[in-house]
Protein backbone atom coordinates (compact mmCIF):
# COMPACT_ATOMS: atom_id res chain seq x y z
CA UNK A 1 0.00 0.00 0.00
CA UNK A 2 1.52 3.13 -0.91
CA UNK A 3 0.37 6.62 0.90
CA UNK A 4 0.51 9.69 -1.22
CA UNK A 5 1.49 11.88 1.70
CA UNK A 6 4.08 10.75 3.96
CA UNK A 7 4.27 13.67 6.39
CA UNK A 8 0.43 13.28 7.17
CA UNK A 9 0.81 9.38 7.60
CA UNK A 10 3.94 10.13 9.74
CA UNK A 11 2.30 12.57 12.12
CA UNK A 12 -1.20 10.69 12.17
CA UNK A 13 1.30 7.54 13.41
CA UNK A 14 3.26 9.53 15.95
CA UNK A 15 -0.09 10.52 17.67
CA UNK A 16 -1.92 7.10 17.23
CA UNK A 17 1.26 6.23 19.18
CA UNK A 18 1.33 9.04 22.13
CA UNK A 19 -2.55 8.43 22.14
CA UNK A 20 -2.36 4.77 23.31
CA UNK A 21 0.85 5.49 25.61
CA UNK A 22 -1.39 7.85 27.11
CA UNK A 23 -4.39 5.43 27.49
CA UNK A 24 -2.19 2.64 28.89
CA UNK A 25 -0.84 5.46 30.99
CA UNK A 26 -4.76 6.29 32.48
CA UNK A 27 -5.28 2.53 33.21
CA UNK A 28 -2.47 2.38 35.46
CA UNK A 29 -0.18 0.30 33.06
CA UNK A 30 3.40 1.73 31.77
CA UNK A 31 2.73 3.18 28.70
CA UNK A 32 6.00 4.85 28.63
CA UNK A 33 6.98 3.59 25.78
CA UNK A 34 4.47 4.21 23.61
CA UNK A 35 4.70 7.96 25.07
CA UNK A 36 8.40 7.49 23.91
CA UNK A 37 7.69 6.56 20.35
CA UNK A 38 5.08 8.68 19.51
CA UNK A 39 6.51 11.65 20.90
CA UNK A 40 9.89 10.58 18.69
CA UNK A 41 7.80 9.99 15.50
CA UNK A 42 6.46 13.17 15.65
CA UNK A 43 9.66 15.04 16.07
CA UNK A 44 11.74 13.12 13.32
CA UNK A 45 8.57 13.87 11.36
CA UNK A 46 8.83 18.45 12.06
CA UNK A 47 12.46 18.19 12.05
CA UNK A 48 12.46 16.15 8.70
CA UNK A 49 9.94 17.72 6.88
CA UNK A 50 10.69 21.25 8.56
CA UNK A 51 14.59 21.02 7.84
CA UNK A 52 16.02 18.51 6.25
CA UNK A 53 13.31 18.21 3.06
CA UNK A 54 14.19 22.16 2.51
CA UNK A 55 17.44 22.62 3.07
CA UNK A 56 19.48 18.94 3.16
CA UNK A 57 23.01 21.40 3.20
CA UNK A 58 22.32 22.63 6.47
CA UNK A 59 20.86 19.47 8.09
CA UNK A 60 24.07 17.66 7.00
CA UNK A 61 26.32 20.18 8.24
CA UNK A 62 24.73 19.75 11.58
CA UNK A 63 24.79 16.36 11.86
CA UNK A 64 28.68 16.59 10.64
CA UNK A 65 29.07 18.85 13.74
CA UNK A 66 27.56 16.45 16.35
CA UNK A 67 29.07 13.61 14.96
CA UNK A 68 32.80 15.72 14.97
CA UNK A 69 32.29 16.96 18.79
CA UNK A 70 31.75 13.37 19.51
CA UNK A 71 34.60 12.33 18.46
CA UNK A 72 36.17 15.17 20.32
CA UNK A 73 34.14 14.30 23.58
CA UNK A 74 34.93 10.14 23.31
CA UNK A 75 38.93 11.04 22.42
CA UNK A 76 38.72 13.60 25.67
CA UNK A 77 36.36 11.91 28.12
CA UNK A 78 35.87 8.30 26.87
CA UNK A 79 39.83 7.18 27.23
CA UNK A 80 38.18 4.80 30.05
CA UNK A 81 35.26 3.29 28.32
CA UNK A 82 36.77 3.29 24.47
CA UNK A 83 39.60 2.93 23.22
CA UNK A 84 40.97 6.19 21.98
CA UNK A 85 40.78 5.07 18.25
CA UNK A 86 36.92 4.86 18.11
CA UNK A 87 36.96 8.58 19.46
CA UNK A 88 39.34 9.34 16.23
CA UNK A 89 37.19 7.29 13.71
CA UNK A 90 34.11 9.03 15.08
CA UNK A 91 36.38 12.68 14.99
CA UNK A 92 37.26 11.95 10.83
CA UNK A 93 33.92 10.39 10.15
CA UNK A 94 32.39 13.91 11.65
CA UNK A 95 35.17 15.92 8.91
CA UNK A 96 34.47 13.64 6.22
CA UNK A 97 30.54 14.42 6.76
CA UNK A 98 31.58 17.90 7.26
CA UNK A 99 33.43 18.07 3.81
CA UNK A 100 30.55 16.37 1.70
CA UNK A 101 27.74 18.53 3.43
CA UNK A 102 27.80 20.90 0.12
CA UNK A 103 27.34 24.13 3.10
CA UNK A 104 30.22 25.79 1.18
CA UNK A 105 28.09 25.84 -2.00
CA UNK A 106 24.94 26.25 -0.51
CA UNK A 107 26.00 29.84 1.32
CA UNK A 108 28.20 30.62 -2.00
CA UNK A 109 25.26 30.28 -4.45
CA UNK A 110 23.15 32.49 -1.62
CA UNK A 111 25.52 35.10 -1.36
CA UNK A 112 25.09 35.53 -5.40
CA UNK A 113 21.68 35.73 -5.34
CA UNK A 114 21.59 38.65 -2.86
Amino acid sequence: MRFKNKKNTLAALGILFLLAGTIISLDGQDGSSFIYFGVGTLTATVLYYGIVAGRPQISAFIVGLIILHTGVLLIVKGELIYPSEFGLITFVSGILVLLNSGFSEYMRDRKKKN
